[in-house]
């Protein structure tokens, strides 16, 4: 009689993607917020920066953890679906987020930015800053804002993209640094 504990299957891409996507979208939400207060003020650039600078790093150990849960038998096709899957499913909640917020609480947003665009590229009093509030001027005119909807669509369109190239980079490093020699328990505490 054995008394070894039985191997456990991996779990399944679709819940270790939720799982990642939850810890993703809180990222997302932060970088946000970071970007909206650098609106404001400017100290929000270095925070928005550094956030920014973290994802990878981030997701990196997002996919390694499941690497290692998985006893290291994910191949790279595997690990890379999990980090777009990943970042689809983390950019849903900021989507939304930004969704109510632009909709309801911040409907002039947009046009706000707009206008101060227009008057900081005026402001500059040369040709080029001239032309480009001319062209911003004429988009304005030409075509309507972007609605709250498009912004969580473009939202979530970014972040896959952002995510499936990212992921794409930080997979190697995964399969690299994170090899299990016969898959012994040192795999799982890593």
């Amino acid at each position: 009689m054995s008394t070894t504990a039985p191997i456990q299957p991996p779990r399944a891409i679709t819940s270790r993607a939720a799982e990642n996507g939850l810890v993703i979208s809180g990222c997302i939400c932060l970088l946000l917020l970071f970007c909206g207060l650098a609106t404001i003020q400017p100290v929000a650039c270095l925070l928005l920066w550094a956030g920014t600078l973290a994802m990878p790093v981030v997701i990196y150990r997002l996919l390694a953890r499941s690497y290692r849960q998985g006893r290291c038998t994910f191949g790279f096709a595997e690990i890379w679906a999990e980090g777009i899957a990943s970042f689809f499913l983390g950019s849903l909640v900021p989507a939304a987020v930004a969704y109510l917020l632009l909709r309801f609480a911040f409907p002039d947003f947009i046009a706000i930015q707009m206008e101060s665009t227009i008057e900081a590229f005026k402001s500059l009093g040369t040709p080029e800053g001239d032309q480009w509030a001319k062209t911003l001027t004429d988009i304005r005119a030409k075509a309507p804002l972007p609605t709250a909807a498009d912004i969580a669509a473009n939202l979530i369109s970014f972040n896959i993209v952002v995510g499936t190239a990212l992921s794409l980079l930080v997979t190697p490093l995964v399969k690299i640094r994170n090899r299990c020699k016969g898959c012994s328990d040192d795999c799982n505490n890593k």
